[in-house]
């Protein structure tokens, strides 16, 4: 029996927080949307939009001169590891920084620089971001072409293809101005729902008899209404003391 009446108090408290949050929805949506207005003026006009840009390369180590083997394509997928690393070398970075007079260290250009390899494939895919569009496209075009020298020239290869050409980004990747205006309105939303439920606990006054038997135990006997004066009521009273003072402003007569 103990156990079913926690659990009744339990929910009888959930519903009373459900409660308390349904009587202040007017805040919690005004305060969700006040935040997502805020999240969406930092994407728009203090972020700075980045571009991407993608070209890919293939490279096939051919042991045989004439014809491709399976031993040459899956050496190939062995070394596309090492490919990876050669693109973004410290010497293909100082080349391609020099080439284009690009106002950057070889890490910095390095960092933005990321090359994946699709499963099972032979395909490097260089994805260069920057916050030029044009600059991303001129950097990965370059990043191309000078990495493919140096793994002829660094793993003895005869040729690496450039499959595609970098392409010209349109569209900014990040920051995504409808995704953060959304994150943050539910933001805005849980952190009101949060301070009124945490003011709700906080706060030990007891409104009703129901509150004095459920925390105290102690059932009530009766209820002292508290009657409110009407205006009538006030105007009567103000009349009734102002009639006082004058009767105590009247002069005795002495005879």
């Amino acid at each position: 029996m103990e156990i079913n009446r926690q659990s009744d108090e339990d929910e009888i408290d959930i519903g009373r927080i459900a409660a308390v949050l349904l009587q202040k929805i007017v805040i919690i949506i005004v305060t969700g949307v006040i935040v997502g207005l805020i999240a969406f003026l930092i994407s728009k006009l203090y972020l700075k939009p980045v571009y991407e840009s993608t070209t890919m390369l293939y490279v096939l180590n051919r042991q045989s001169q004439t014809t491709t083997t399976y031993s040459d394509i899956q050496s190939s997928s062995q070394l596309t590891k090492d490919y990876k690393l050669l693109i973004t070398s410290r010497t293909v970075m100082e080349r391609v920084i020099g080439e284009l007079n690009l106002d950057i260290t070889a890490s910095q250009l390095a960092s933005s620089i990321s090359v994946v390899t699709p499963q099972d494939t032979r395909i490097l895919k260089i994805v260069v971001k920057n916050n030029d569009q044009y600059k991303a496209k001129e950097i990965a075009d370059k990043v191309a072409q000078i990495s493919s020298d140096s793994i002829c020239t660094t793993m003895q290869i005869e040729d690496v293809n450039i499959v595609d050409k970098a392409d010209f980004p349109i569209s900014p990747v990040s920051p995504n101005v409808k995704k953060n205006m959304v994150l943050g309105g539910i933001l805005g939303i849980l952190l009101a729902s949060a301070i009124i439920v945490i003011r709700y606990f906080m706060d030990d006054t007891i409104r009703s008899s129901e509150e004095i038997e459920r925390y105290i135990g102690i059932g009530t006997l009766a209820l002292i209404p508290i009657a409110e004066e009407t205006n009538d009521e006030k105007k009567i009273k103000k009349k009734v003391m102002k009639d006082k003072n004058k009767k105590k402003k009247v002069p005795q007569i002495v005879t």
